[in-house]
This record gives structure tokens, sequence and C-alpha cells, in this order.
């Protein structure tokens, strides 16, 4: 019976999350980085050019099945330091991002949506929410997360293991649901 494929959270050190992407590509491991764009000078007097870069230094999602002895194995052959993230800090068990949730996470964090912000999630802890889905046609249709008030403005907050995306959206644009499913 093959396992099923889950997200596994990834974190590297030293703002090294493109050079560990480069060996998973090199492997065939599936994986993924939110990425921003940022505004970079070119050198040229007045000229700014849009510059792809990990909106969230040190982490990285790869695609794979879940087996603790293999991702212990991955890392320690890595060529860099990378470590996955626990359930519990005493335990065994890696975190897993369900095929789901990480395809909303994907969908939220596009870089072609501007404004998305990402924050720890240990900020959010005891904030107001209520779970939403965005009904309104456009880049964040069908988005699911957590709609809540954070530095005076609404957000819809999508979390994840070590990092939480804000997406600013109106109430207007979305319906309350039972629960994030």
């Amino acid at each position: 019976m093959e396992k099923e494929q889950v997200w596994l959270p990834l974190q590297t050190v030293y703002n090294k999350e493109l050079t560990v992407a480069a060996y998973l590509k090199e492997q065939g491991i599936e994986h993924y980085i939110p990425m921003t764009y940022e505004l970079r000078d070119t050198g040229r007097e007045g000229e700014c050019s849009h510059v792809l870069i990990p909106a969230i230094h040190n982490l990285i999602f790869i695609h794979c099945p879940y087996d603790a002895n293999w991702c212990r194995q991955f890392a320690s052959e890595a060529p860099l330091p990378v470590y996955f993230l626990k359930k519990e800090r005493n335990g065994n068990d890696y975190c897993t991002v369900s095929e789901r949730d990480m395809q909303n996470f994907m969908h939220a964090t596009s870089p072609d949506i501007q404004g998305t912000r990402f924050i720890d999630s240990e900020k959010l802890r005891g904030k107001r929410s209520v779970p939403v889905r965005v009904v309104r046609r456009g880049p964040l249709y069908g988005v699911t997360g957590k709609f809540l008030r954070y530095g005076g403005r609404h957000y819809i907050a999508i979390e994840m293991p070590q990092s939480t995306a804000l997406l600013k959206v109106s109430y207007t644009w979305c319906e309350t649901i039972e629960d994030i499913e």
C-alpha cells in the first residue's frame, strides 16, 4: 500500500532556502517556497525592477509520503543544515500539512496577489476570528481562512506551521462557514 502524500515544512538556516530548493529539484522532490516581489534598484538612475524573493525566509514545504526515517535520512544527507518541524518539541512526529490545506495556502500566497503579509502565528493567539471562504470571483476565489482584525485592519489569516499569511480582504467578499475544512 502506497503512503499518502503530505506536505512537510522544512526549515533551513542562513536564508539558504533557494540553495536547498535547487538541491530538492536535483533530487526530483516537489517543493514550494512562498515568494513575493520586491523592488530592487537596477543601478541606473531612477530605475527599479521587480525581483522574486522568498516571502518567508528559512521555510520550504516539500511534498512526499510521510516517513519519519526518510526525514531523518534526508536531513543528514542534505548539503546544508535542514530541520523538519516537529509537532511537539520533545516528540518524534513531524508536522504535516494536508494536500487541501497546502493548495489553499499556495493559492493565497501566489506572488501575483499583492499585499500579502506574513507574520508569526503566535501574534494571532487569542484573537477573535470567524471561519470564512472568499466567494467573490477573482484571484482569491475559494480561499478559506479566519477573518480577523489585526493592526487596525481586517484580514483573512491562513495559518501554517511557523507562519501565517494575512490577506487584506473586504468582509463583503466572504461568507461564513462552519469550520475550515
